[in-house]
């Protein structure tokens, strides 16, 4: 069955994307005499999600629009359209660099047009890449945020594994390899080198990115070393919450999640990975659950609540 029809505002902002909007969802209980929430989220989605691919985006948003965890009506949700968006994932300039230059224009408009107060951002699936690279302010000096939440933060290069034999694989990253050293990371990869079911057009960059052991997509493998591990998530100066899906069908069965959670964990500073953290009971990638999503729109206002005071 279809969703039934939802109401967004609709913002056109400056951005290095032409003709870039961002959406923010207008819950149908709000008065129009109250005025804008003064904070936002902003939710950024995985390969091949674009604005309003992820039901529960939906469902956070009621969850927000009401007087829970005395942070009812303080913050809108916003859903971008990046140039990675939909199918652009495999072929847009830039990769996690490109997103983050597209965020950043997007937090600089909720902060200096619109005056939002608490900017977070909400990333699901390979989104939570995309606020992982955001956090690191040193590369792009780009505006800071106060809050991250990640769902679905899961390995691309694992998940990407099963789809072909080892040797074919091998293959094809050497295969893409050569053209990023021969200057041709932006050709698109040939079809006769990719899984079956990868069928939007890839250059061989991303490809890489998303597929090679160290490639830049490649925050949450299981088996990454405690240098690397501790460099990614020690550089998070925001809080941040991490809310996976204890039954996501895009983790390997070797895999214990509530373990790597744990020593993602392990690795932040003080007082950054927030104790709500955890696994979404029975959910799978995308939430499908009623329940799951309930249990993850419930610690994302207690979330965002603790943000307000300062915890």
């Amino acid at each position: 069955m279809p969703p039934s029809p939802f109401p967004v505002i609709v913002h056109p902002y400056p951005s290095p994307l032409p003709q870039s909007y961002a959406y923010e969802l207008s819950h149908p209980a709000a008065s129009p005499s109250q005025p804008p929430p003064r904070n936002a989220i902003v939710f950024i989605g995985g390969l091949g999600d674009g604005p309003h691919t992820v039901p529960y985006v939906r469902a956070v948003a009621r969850a927000l629009a009401g007087d829970g965890a005395g942070v009812g009506g303080t913050y809108s949700v916003f859903e971008a359209r990046l140039s990675s968006s939909f199918d652009g994932y495999g072929y847009a300039t830039g990769g996690l660099a490109g997103d983050v230059a597209e965020v950043g224009a997007l937090v600089r408009y909720l902060r200096g047009t619109l005056g939002k107060g608490r900017i977070v951002l909400m990333g699901h699936s390979t989104g939570c890449q995309d606020c992982m690279e955001y956090a690191n302010y040193e590369k792009y000096n780009n505006s800071p945020v106060d809050g991250f939440i990640l769902q679905g933060s899961v390995s691309d290069r694992e998940g990407l594994a099963p789809l072909m034999d080892r040797a074919k694989m091998k293959e094809s990253l050497d295969f893409a390899s050569r053209l990023i050293n021969d200057g041709k990371g932006d050709h698109i990869m040939p079809k006769d080198r990719l899984p079956e079911m990868l069928t939007t057009p890839i250059t061989a960059y991303r490809w890489h990115s998303l597929a090679a052991v160290g490639g830049d997509d490649d925050y949450f493998s299981s088996d990454l070393p405690d240098e690397k591990v501790a460099e990614f998530w020690g550089r998070i100066q925001n809080p941040v919450l991490i809310v996976p899906s204890e039954k996501d069908e895009h983790v390997p069965e070797y895999v214990d999640f509530g373990k790597l959670v744990a020593r993602w964990k392990s690795f932040c500073r003080p007082g950054i990975a927030s104790e709500l953290s955890g696994l979404i009971p029975g959910a799978n990638h995308t939430v499908d659950q009623a329940e799951g999503r309930e249990w993850l729109a419930d610690r994302v206002v207690k979330f965002l609540a603790s943000l307000e005071g300062g915890k």
